[in-house]
């Protein structure tokens, strides 16, 4: 369970995430400017809250679900909060600067740089807005073209993929409405209930409908419901991984269906694959 006064920050830097990896596939050079400015935030938010109020990292180790992180958090770190944390702001301000230089051996780095900080926070759980961190370091990887030049003889799955699990997805939120039926429920009070509980999986089958066409709106659409749940959820973070998880899955194989070649797209709707 999120605690209340993160649930705002948590919905807002997943929202934000998730716009960032769907400009990754859309603009991806927009997207690499916005990852960098981010590393620039952070890197001036910790100095200064380092400086300044370093006691508010000790607050993280009740926010992660890894005992070895709460361990060093109330362990030595308790102690020397401003030794690790305003190196880490210089290094974030360095993945920024190598992530904006037009070197490419340099740039890299500021990638593989980026990435193993994003990986190395995501166990802090809520306290770094999991799954923020894979979100985000997703949309770094696309937006420098990683999973965008798609293999021929792949294509056709790409373009199948987000369709198919769509609509599993959409079969799998039905059976929820299935508890309508229970022992004791008048026939017409079931039916009722199943209706209603049957409306997440035709909202998710419609939205599939619409990106079976157009996959950038409908990926939007996806992320927005996975958002939209995980606000409903009042921050269960275990509810958020059965159902906003796979929608934000499925909105992120919509946008790489989105990038496929023409002839990718002939291959796939006509179930053949290329030779």
């Amino acid at each position: 369970m999120i605690p209340h006064d993160y649930l705002v920050p948590y919905v807002v830097a997943n929202s934000f995430a998730l716009v960032v990896l769907a400009l990754a596939f859309w603009r991806p050079t927009v997207a690499l400017w916005m990852v960098v400015s981010v590393f620039v935030w952070a890197a001036a938010t910790n100095t200064y809250i380092a400086l300044t109020h370093p006691a508010v990292y000790v607050d993280y180790a009740a926010l992660t679900p890894s005992a070895w992180y709460r361990d060093f958090i109330l362990g030595w770190f308790s102690g020397h909060v401003q030794t690790l944390v305003l190196p880490i702001a210089l290094g974030q301000l360095t993945i920024a600067a190598l992530l904006a230089s037009r070197r490419r051996a340099w740039l890299w780095c500021g990638v593989a740089g980026a990435l193993t900080f994003l990986l190395a926070i995501a166990p802090l759980g809520v306290g770094a807005g999991f799954p923020f961190s894979l979100t985000f370091g997703a949309a770094l990887l696309v937006s420098k073209g990683v999973a965008v030049h798609i293999p021929r003889r792949a294509q056709p799955i790409v373009w199948w993929s987000p369709r198919l699990l769509g609509m599993l997805l959409s079969a799998f939120l039905g059976v929820f409405a299935l508890d309508a039926f229970s022992a004791g429920t008048s026939t017409l009070d079931a039916l009722r209930d199943f209706v209603i509980h049957l409306a997440p999986a035709a909202m998710v089958l419609a939205v599939v409908l619409l990106a079976w066409r157009w996959e950038r709106v409908g990926g939007l659409l996806l992320f927005a419901l996975a958002v939209g749940y995980g606000v409903m959820t009042n921050g269960r973070v275990s509810w958020m991984l059965v159902i906003s998880l796979p929608l934000i899955v499925e909105g992120t194989l919509f946008f790489w269906s989105s990038v496929l070649p023409p002839g990718g797209r002939t291959a796939a709707t006509s179930l053949t694959l290329p030779r």
